[in-house]
């Protein structure tokens, strides 16, 4: 038996206070994940998009928290870090705010890449750790919103780029990079053959198709929306995970979200849903699990024989 485990995370600002705090939520998100897994020998546990994305301000919490919005804590960043943040605007002809990213970001990448290799070897799960905006090692000037997943015993097995960006997360707003379609590879854990579609990624046929291709079985959605959850949009959501579900009927998907506030203008909403053909659920409604609220703290668990997967 093989569990698959979507959290919904609701986060506040006050989570990024510290990494100690930091790593004491997302230890006993996990652990509560764990315990609600048995008996399952394996677990699957993936966590929201962006999960990562308060890490930027471990460092200067002090300076944010008083913040209404993410454009007033950016301004609070940009002036601590003025002179790094210059230099590079100056060396690269980057914009400013991916020059910021940039500057926080190789310290971010070592903190999130130990905070979540230590939860899965810890908790002896294959953790998809959501994602952050992580700086390319390979090109000076790149940032992508990237997705690690680990192993049981802790060793990073996959790196993921998003690649079809929301306009916050390109030009209008963050100015990150896309990744691209032939750079996306599934790997096999032992749950299963696994991809992953970053949010809008798995809207897009491309996305499912090449993982699909390369034989993936479980595709994890770590998602973030940024909007409110009406009847609309839940119903826009089926176009994306259960859709390709209703398509590939070997697939099975797992869509946690982020819910909760960092800013009052960056406020989560939607509802996390593990997803299969309406011929592998109970009632063919094409939902394994799905949570009761769009803007609380859940956990779904589905628990599922291990052939299922594989």
């Amino acid at each position: 038996m093989v569990a698959l485990v979507a959290i919904q995370m609701r986060t506040t600002l006050e989570d990024y206070q510290s990494e100690q705090r930091l790593t004491a939520r997302i230890d006993a998100l996990v652990a509560r994940a764990k315990q609600q897994s048995r008996p399952a020998t394996q677990v699957l546990v993936v966590l929201p998009e962006d999960v990562g994305l308060g890490m930027l301000f471990l460092d200067d919490y002090g300076a944010v928290k008083g913040c209404r919005s993410i454009y007033e804590a950016a301004k609070e960043l940009f002036q601590r870090y003025a002179e790094p943040v210059g230099r590079l605007v100056q060396t690269y002809q980057v914009p400013p705010i991916r020059a910021l990213l940039l500057v926080l970001g190789e310290k971010l990448e070592s903190r999130y890449r130990r905070l979540f290799s230590r939860m899965a070897r810890k908790h002896r799960v294959t953790l998809v750790a959501g994602s952050a905006p992580l700086p390319d090692s390979r090109h000076r000037t790149e940032v992508y919103n990237t997705c690690y997943v680990f192993d049981p015993q802790g060793r990073l097995i996959l790196q993921q780029r998003k690649v079809h960006l929301i306009p916050l997360e390109g030009q209008e707003g963050m100015h990150l990079s896309a990744g691209r379609v032939e750079d996306l590879r599934a790997v096999d854990t032992p749950v299963g053959r696994l991809g992953v579609a970053i949010c809008l990624d798995a809207f897009h046929a491309d996305v499912i198709e090449t993982l699909v291709r390369q034989g993936a079985r479980l595709i994890a959605q770590p998602s973030f929306n940024p909007l409110p959850w009406t009847p609309e949009q839940a119903e826009s959501w089926k176009a994306s995970l259960w859709q390709a579900c209703q398509r590939y009927p070997d697939v099975v998907g797992i869509n946690p979200m982020m819910v909760g506030k960092l800013f009052d203008d960056v406020v989560m909403e939607g509802r996390s849903s593990i997803v299969a053909h309406a011929s592998r659920t109970h009632d063919q409604s094409g939902y394994l699990a799905q949570a009761k609220s769009a803007t609380e703290e859940e956990i779904l668990v589905t628990l599922m024989p291990r052939e299922a997967t594989r």
